[in-house]
């Protein structure tokens, strides 16, 4: 985030906001949530903690939601139809979120977790509005990782790790 915000300011980026409390609250969303969009790993290695990663990615999905709420009910994004520097570092993450979470979960016995789903039955209606605009974004879709690229390189990520 650091390098990120930088070269945004050096080049005097619209996605780092002129409005200091908008910033505040990008960097504040970046701190707070970020770790939610880039937790799909522990999911990946989990056995019996399984159920205790995902009450805490629930949690994580519902604090996020609250945020965004609280800061911007409107959305898309967390300043409106901005959208920022927060968005752009955070979108590889949620990107594979959604694609790596439903095609490696589900399995021995393990629930399926969806994260679009996961805001469907919790009612976070504004996160997953956020989630859904930064996929949908066409910067993001056009320097995005194809979702079968993604599942590929992680099934050779996870069979490095079973050897």
């Amino acid at each position: 985030m650091i390098v990120t915000e930088y070269i945004a300011e050096a080049y005097q980026s619209t996605l780092l906001p002129s409005n200091l409390e908008d910033r505040a609250k990008m960097r504040l969303f970046s701190e707070l949530c970020g770790s939610t969009f880039s937790s799909y790993f522990p999911f990946l290695k989990a056995g019996d903690d399984f159920n205790d990663i995902l009450e805490t990615f629930k949690k994580g999905l519902t604090e996020a939601d609250a945020f965004l709420e609280t800061s911007n009910p409107d959305g898309p994004f967390i300043l409106g139809d901005q959208f920022t520097l927060a968005e752009c570092t955070l979108a590889p993450f949620v990107q594979r979120l959604c694609v790596i979470l439903p095609h490696f979960t589900g399995k021995n016995g393990m629930p399926k977790v969806d994260p679009l789903k996961l805001c469907d039955d919790l009612d976070l209606k504004r996160v997953k509005q956020w989630i859904e605009a930064v996929c949908s974004r066409p910067s993001v879709v056009a320097t995005g990782v194809p979702n079968e690229q993604l599942i590929k390189n992680t099934s050779r990520m996870l069979e490095r790790f079973k050897k």
